[in-house]
């Protein structure tokens, strides 16, 4: 089985230029696309990876807060589907990653998933949001979103409804994310789902309500040469600002690529680039799992605007995903403040590639 992991691992994250050479082409997210919801909320065959991402910050009825993440990744063999009659074939894997933090006790409990593509184990619709693996799930019905991970750690049954978006995060919806051409991935996001329901944190289950934020992407390219890693993060305001920043770091740690979106009260779109933003983090966590340190603070400038703190609010919130795709990671909440300390807004961070 190691052997068989070791594979999974190097098809998740090998660059697909190295895939595409010859006959096989992968599509990459190379110039603005016309966009059609809910059928956008689908699969999209000829991509090597795609995912549907949700995060959210929930609180209970006496105010204990928590955050959750539900994401589903497919990554794809071939662009074309093949006829496959054996019930071992397959063109795709699905991944799923699982977590919930409860931050008044302390306690960051994941999970994680693999499966190939075949009906009763894993699948993803092509023309709505209806993405499974085994009884995970993820499917919108209208204006609704359902998400279930029955799990006797953790559990999420939550509804989500009546979310901003969806807002293209690039023009287009092209989010470039390096120098080279194709070094992009199609991206929408759904920033302001109001969200109900409860969460199961090793036994014990809390009725929450509170907002989540969903993510779709899809491309075909991996890093660049140079970039290990990235740092993202959704930020939720309480003046009714979203704000998703997205920063690829090289082999020195340093800003190869930075970019983002600030989204209005109203929903409008504005795309940020390099030179309007300034962003740093420093207070890191150190991993005993891991070995790992992630910073636990940052500092965001958005252009002349007074800079925002973002602090995670708990440290340990690293996935580490033994029986998926065997990557490590931070992905946990957040709360926003200002200089001075006062509250201005929460999100989610999440850092790869560190060491």
């Amino acid at each position: 089985m190691k052997w068989f992991r070791r594979s999974i691992l190097l098809l998740f994250l090998m660059p697909a230029m190295a895939l595409s050479e010859g006959p096989v082409q992968f599509k990459q997210a190379l110039s603005p696309r016309e966009w059609s919801f809910p059928r956008d909320h689908g699969r999209h065959d000829g991509f090597k990876l795609e995912w549907w991402y949700f995060t959210g910050n929930l609180h209970d009825s006496a105010g204990r807060s928590f955050g959750y993440q539900l994401t589903f990744f497919r990554t794809a063999f071939a662009p074309d589907k093949a006829a496959r009659s054996s019930p071992w074939g397959m063109n795709d894997l699905y991944f799923a990653h699982a977590a919930v933090t409860d931050i008044a006790g302390k306690q960051f409990v994941f999970k994680d998933r693999l499966e190939r593509a075949r009906p009763g184990l894993a699948s993803a619709s092509d023309q709505a949001m209806d993405v499974s693996l085994l009884d995970w799930s993820a499917k919108m019905n209208g204006k609704t979103i359902q998400l279930r991970c029955p799990e006797t750690d953790l559990a999420i049954d939550l509804t989500l409804t009546d979310g901003r978006g969806p807002v293209l995060e690039g023009p287009g919806g092209v989010n470039v994310k390096g120098h080279e051409p194709g070094q992009a991935s199609y991206y929408y996001s759904m920033t302001r789902l109001k969200t109900a329901g409860t969460l199961t944190i090793k036994g014990k289950l809390f009725h929450v309500d509170g907002l989540s934020w969903m993510d779709h992407e899809f491309s075909s390219d991996a890093l660049a040469k140079n970039q290990v890693g990235w740092d993202w993060m959704g930020l939720q305001l309480d003046d009714g600002t979203d704000l998703m920043v997205y920063r690829m770091r090289d082999k020195n740690g340093s800003t190869d690529y930075l970019s983002g979106t600030r989204i209005t009260a109203e929903g409008q779109p504005h795309y940020l680039s390099q030179e309007q933003l300034k962003i740093s983090g420093d207070l890191p966590w150190k991993s005993e799992t891991s070995g790992a340190s992630y910073p636990q603070r940052w500092k965001l400038s958005v252009g002349d605007q007074s800079p925002l703190i973002i602090t995670s609010d708990l440290p340990g919130q690293e996935l580490i995903t033994t029986a998926s795709t065997k990557v490590t990671y931070f992905e946990g909440s957040a709360t926003v403040r200002d200089e001075h300390g006062r509250h201005l807004g929460a999100g989610y961070l999440e850092m790869t590639g560190y060491k």
